[in-house]
């Protein structure tokens, strides 16, 4: 089944997932329940049998040229809690929160055949009625698309979310899946953090699994301050453990820096509400601000070296590097502005 521009212009409806290996774009079809469900927009979708269809490239461009609506987006280290926020901005009349959607990842990676930065951001921004915003919380290393993304003449709000060093580090010791993550994840890190920092990468190079759950921060962290330069209008900072002593207070915040009235939907319920009571990426999980407490005191207890390795390790490389430098600046800052 083909998908025209002008369907594709209606609504939200048919999302681009992926460039086939044809060089069509395959779409998969999604109600708005279906969004506000998914963790990841991207091929874990596949396992719920959604409609699909395609397109060609060009059919892709068409609509985007047609589209005048432009996303706002969340940025974020990982592992910081952005898709709890991401789900709790969702319940806001005025917003539609995509997470993750699969191609802006593609798109970072460099993947052939993946549609034009522009033309993604324009598809993601569409929304399914009037006075209704598309918020589009990215997957990690999309940071390095950030400022791009970002430097639109108009000025597109975002929310950058961070976690302190040693908040970060914890909350990765803590969870296997997440170690193994960190270690997947390294060689490109290191060769991004080294064209952030200009330096060589072999100088940057960690030696110890702390070092290298540190290196993750200090790329992200970098990317997102490296961002700041080229965005049209400056972003809001959120610190994760800030936000979770003062949710309220911190949605408040995030929605008047995205344009949206708080007072829109009842706020107090929803932080004392079930979705603050679940692990968001996987909702039939308990999770809550006590589990992740008592787990980063565990990691510090349990791999006090690691977490010392990595933090003297950022010490080191803020010492040598500006940027490094102004990266740990920014997250002291961030916390204390909370």
């Amino acid at each position: 089944m083909g998908v025209t521009a002008s369907e594709l212009i209606a609504s939200p409806r048919w999302l681009p997932l992926e460039a086939a290996a044809d060089g069509r774009i395959r779409l998969l079809g999604l109600t708005e329940a279906a969004y506000r469900a998914a963790s990841f927009l991207d091929q874990r979708l596949l396992a719920a049998k959604l409609p699909e269809a395609h397109c060609e490239p060009d059919v892709l461009e068409e609509a985007a040229a047609r589209l005048a609506a432009r996303p706002q987006f969340i940025f974020h280290l990982g592992h910081v809690g952005s898709t709890l926020i991401a789900r709790l901005l969702g319940e806001h009349p005025q917003l539609f929160v995509l997470r993750e959607p699969a191609l802006l990842r593609a798109q970072a990676l460099g993947l052939p055949a993946t549609p034009p930065l522009p033309v993604l951001a324009a598809l993601y921004g569409r929304s399914w009625r009037a006075g209704q915003q598309a918020l589009i919380k990215a997957t990690s290393f999309v940071s390095a698309r950030a400022g791009a993304l970002l430097a639109a003449p108009e000025g597109l709000p975002a929310v950058f979310i961070l976690a302190q060093p040693d908040a970060y580090l914890g909350g990765i010791l803590a969870g296997p899946n997440s170690r193994a993550e960190s270690q997947k994840l390294a060689p490109l890190r290191l060769a991004r953090l080294a064209r952030l920092l200009e330096a060589d990468a072999d100088g940057l190079r960690p030696g110890s699994e702390g070092e290298t759950i540190a290196l993750g921060w200090l790329t992200e962290m970098c990317a997102l301050e490296a961002a700041v330069a080229l965005s049209a209008q400056p972003p809001l900072w959120v610190d994760f453990d800030a936000f979770l002593r003062a949710p309220e207070a911190a949605l408040t915040r995030m929605l008047v820096a995205l344009g949206k009235d708080p007072a829109a939907f009842a706020l107090e319920a929803l932080v004392h509400g079930p979705i603050m009571q679940r692990y968001s990426k996987a909702p039939e999980h308990a999770y809550d601000s006590g589990l992740r407490q008592a787990l980063l005191a565990r990691a510090a207890l349990e791999e006090g070296a690691q977490l010392r390795s990595g933090l003297a390790w950022l010490a080191r490389m803020a010492g040598q590097h500006p940027l490094a430098a102004a990266a740990l600046r920014r997250a002291r800052a961030a916390a204390s502005a909370a």
